[in-house]
């Protein structure tokens, strides 16, 4: 007990005797429960009395900063150790839900003691957090279950460091920067012999990562007060297709595989065609794009990106034509037109079979 008593002086402020004693004696009884050969009614005394003993020690300890971390990281110590070797996997659970929130209260408890604002402390729990996400992954060869606990507890403390970051657009996107890193990471350390379940929580990774780099992207675009459409959806539209190309490889329609990133690619830059005036590069450049996606579902034999872009296409072409009606005297139009009925009437027959083919074309493509 003296050597606690020494190891919870911190800057040589003493903890007080009592609340010492009430955490060191209640951490003695939830390691006994959860490592020594206890019986059942004895671990259901011994776990209430360490519970209560605990936490009176670890209150007692809130008042000064020195104390405080003291507790907190004599608290991830013991819980670690119940994680590592208790008797059973729902002790192990326990000890390992303990030991990674009170490591992310540590180190959110060292920043505010180093009295950095509030933004860095958001960066030192994510920190606390990779170290978790690390520490799932270590686990997952062995104990998939204790793995999946911890990693889900990482999870919430990025959530936690987002939060804190709130108000400081930098450092929002930077904490997305960062934990998408973290996970992508994560998705690529594949561990021995990766099962099926793995494999599937693997893409669910990988995609949190990008969905994660994008949006860092898209705030970063806002904090440097970027107006261009094109630098928002595009991206967006890059990661949309590739996870439909993904998804089409296991035989998924191209309405549900390519439909989302082509209207994230196509619909916000139309739109802007539409309803605002000039812009003669973005018209040029959408168009051609659009032309370009319509030959590559064609190509594919792929309806989605066939009707997309040429539905693009037509209303291009629409709003073109709408620009030039007052710079030409009304009689030419009036003429393509009646010379337009005269062609149509004259091969109506044959573009009507035309018309047919296409329509049959298009509807047998996936």
């Amino acid at each position: 007990m003296a050597a606690v008593l020494v190891a919870l002086t911190v800057a040589g402020t003493p903890w007080p005797v009592v609340p010492a004693v009430a955490l060191a004696t209640g951490l003695a009884y939830l390691l006994t429960a959860a490592l020594g050969p206890l019986r059942t009614g004895a671990v259901l005394v011994a776990v209430p009395v360490g519970v209560a003993l605990a936490g009176a020690g670890l209150a007692g300890a809130l008042p000064t900063e020195g104390t405080t971390i003291a507790a907190l990281g004599l608290l991830v110590g013991g819980a670690a150790t119940v994680g590592l070797a208790g008797r059973d996997q729902a002790t192990r659970i326990a000890g390992w839900l303990v030991a990674v929130v009170a490591g992310l209260t540590l180190a959110a408890a060292v920043a505010l003691a180093a009295d950095l604002p509030l933004r860095l402390v958001a960066l030192a729990v994510l920190g606390g957090a990779a170290v978790a996400l690390a520490t799932g992954t270590v686990l997952r060869a062995r104990r998939p279950a204790e793995s999946l606990t911890v990693e889900a507890v990482a999870h919430a403390g990025a959530l936690v460091a987002l939060l804190l970051s709130l108000g400081e657009i930098r450092y929002v996107a930077a904490v997305f920067t960062l934990w998408g890193i973290a996970v992508g990471v994560r998705a690529l350390w594949a561990g021995p012999v990766p099962d099926a379940v793995f494999l599937h929580r693997r893409g669910v990774l990988v995609w949190t990562a990008f969905g994660s780099e994008l949006v860092a992207w898209w705030l970063l675009l806002v904090a440097d007060r970027v107006a261009v459409l094109e630098a928002y959806s595009l991206p967006a539209a890059v990661l949309a297709l590739t996870a439909g190309w993904l998804a089409a490889r296991s035989g998924l329609g191209s309405w549900f595989a390519y439909g989302p990133g082509l209207a994230a690619g196509l619909l916000p830059s139309l739109a802007s065609v539409l309803v605002g005036d000039g812009q003669p590069m973005r018209r040029l450049l959408l168009g051609t794009g659009a032309v370009l996606v319509v030959l590559a579902g064609g190509a594919a034999r792929r309806q989605a990106p066939v009707v997309l872009g040429g539905a693009t296409v037509v209303l291009l072409a629409l709003r073109e034509l709408a620009a030039v009606w007052d710079l030409l005297p009304r009689w030419i139009f009036l003429a393509i037109g009646g010379l337009a009925l005269i062609a149509l009437a004259m091969t109506y027959e044959r573009r009507r079979r035309d018309v047919a083919r296409l329509r049959d074309a298009v509807g047998r493509m996936t």
